[in-house]
């Protein structure tokens, strides 16, 4: 519940509210509407708001905040004849106010008690693993009192709603901050205020938009410095040593660094089923592949490093954490194990995921030649994109896979880096041929590209 008072603060409120109101939930989606809430209107590139609200007014909403323009004016004083109790409020900026509004309310509830933490991740590879694992531990061992960013939210818009979702039992959350464009980190941090976090990686992502991975870092990486500065190098801060770039911070009193480096304080070693961190080991059997294993170790560290109390606790849930849909996930289909991450790509992460497949192809005991590997676009690198696909079409063959399948547009960019693999042009195109003949003929199946590949289809999962 969100303090009305706060709206004092918000530059975007044109005309102060009249409602006696102390406290409402605020919502943006008509079909989630809960009465009593408040209801902001953002416009959308294809549906105003103001025109599909009739339902949950009728449900009793007490104020709606709508983005002042000549269309809107208009459509709120129809509005205000059919519905004389509810109270429409004007604002410059219906976003804007969100992340007025959200800030304001986070900044209220940091001071209630001063254990309550917003943890931030960014990075360019594992933020959303690393958001669920950490708050499914969380949420195993403390329930009711964490929030945690929903599926990919991590936006301009999601990182508000996730932080207008923090009520007065919570005292974590754990929030993913994505960017693809300069200063969008920045933003975040504003209105977030984060006292404590990772930056998980940096890597070829988004060079459409950032140019160089120098330029990533300085992105992704301003999570550090806004932690820094916002708690004068007290707030808990996890420094990955094993990063090119991520290990030219300089060490702040929170700082804790970690990796198999010899410069970590927190020494990482690997396992078969999982990782060890200094003295603490965290095992599962559900994950794939070192990166994930990494994940997981760091997950447990940080939730250790809240709750030591709750050790045992905090082990035991990591043991059963599962990949959540599409994302380095396992799964039987037609009697064959399938590893399928069709949810994003890039040159870090194809790799890393090849690596960890190839583990356990050789753990289960099979042989490459008994595998079949599927690869899509990956989208997003710039001019560089022709390279980056050749580079990895090239690990592939370091690695051994002798079956090889590229989809898309830029499929003929890996076929130059690896000449002994086949091009189809789309996952509609190969679907019927993979389904009749490659998926029985090869006992364990790796399926990887970037979201517009739509990849999962291949196997009529939504």
């Amino acid at each position: 519940m969100i303090k009305l008072s706060h709206l004092k603060n918000c530059s975007a409120v044109k005309v102060q509210p009249s409602l006696t109101i102390e406290k409402l939930a605020f919502c943006t989606d008509t079909r989630k509407y809960q009465q009593p809430s408040a209801f902001v209107a953002i416009p959308g590139v294809k549906v105003n708001p103001l025109d599909v609200i009739t339902d949950l007014l009728n449900k009793g909403c007490p104020i709606v905040f709508f983005q002042q323009d000549e269309v809107n004016d208009q459509k709120v004083k129809a509005l205000k004849s059919l519905f004389p109790k509810v109270e429409f409020t004007p604002v410059t900026d219906s976003v804007i106010f969100l992340q007025e509004l959200a800030h304001e309310h986070i900044k209220d509830w940091k001071k209630i008690n001063p254990r309550n933490t917003v943890f931030a991740i960014s990075g360019s590879n594992g933020k959303t693993t690393h958001k669920e694992m950490l708050s499914f531990i969380l949420k195993t061992i403390i329930p009711g009192r964490i929030v945690a960013t929903e599926k990919n939210n991590n936006n301009h818009l999601g990182v508000p709603l996730t932080l207008l979702g923090v009520h007065d039992k919570t005292e974590f959350v754990v929030l993913e901050l994505g960017s693809n464009h300069p200063g969008e980190i920045k933003v975040l941090c504003d209105i977030a205020l984060p006292n404590a976090g990772l930056v998980t990686n940096i890597g070829a992502t988004h060079l459409e938009f950032f140019g160089t991975e120098e330029h990533v870092f300085e992105e992704e990486g301003y999570l550090y410095h806004s932690i820094k500065e916002s708690t004068d190098g007290k707030g808990f801060f996890l420094q990955n040593m094993d990063d090119f770039y991520l290990k030219r911070f300089e060490k702040t009193a929170g700082t804790i660094r970690y990796g198999e480096s010899a410069e970590a304080e927190a020494k990482v070693v690997f396992l078969d089923n999982g990782a060890k961190m200094n003295d603490l080991t965290a095992t599962n059997d559900h994950i794939t592949g070192k990166h994930n294993k990494l994940n997981l170790i760091t997950c447990v560290y940080i939730a250790l490093k809240f709750y030591p109390e709750m050790k045992s606790f905090i082990l035991a849930a990591a043991g059963e954490f599962k990949p959540t849909k599409n994302r380095s996930e396992w799964i039987k289909f037609e009697d064959r194990s399938v590893f399928l991450d069709a949810y994003n790509a890039n040159p870090s992460s194809m790799k890393a995921a090849l690596q960890g497949f190839k583990e356990s192809v050789e753990t289960q005991g099979h042989k490459l030649s008994e595998t079949c590997v599927v690869l899509g676009d990956m989208n997003e690198l710039g001019d560089s994109t022709p390279e980056y696909h050749q580079d990895v079409a090239k690990y592939i063959a370091q690695l051994g896979f002798p079956n090889v399948y590229f989809i898309g547009r830029y499929a003929d960019h890996y076929l130059k880096g690896f000449p002994a693999g086949q091009m189809r042009g789309s996952s509609a195109d190969f679907k019927q041929e993979y389904r009749r003949n490659l998926l029985k003929k090869y006992s364990i199946h790796f399926i990887k590209g970037s979201r517009s590949l739509q990849l999962e289809s291949l196997f009529d999962i939504t």
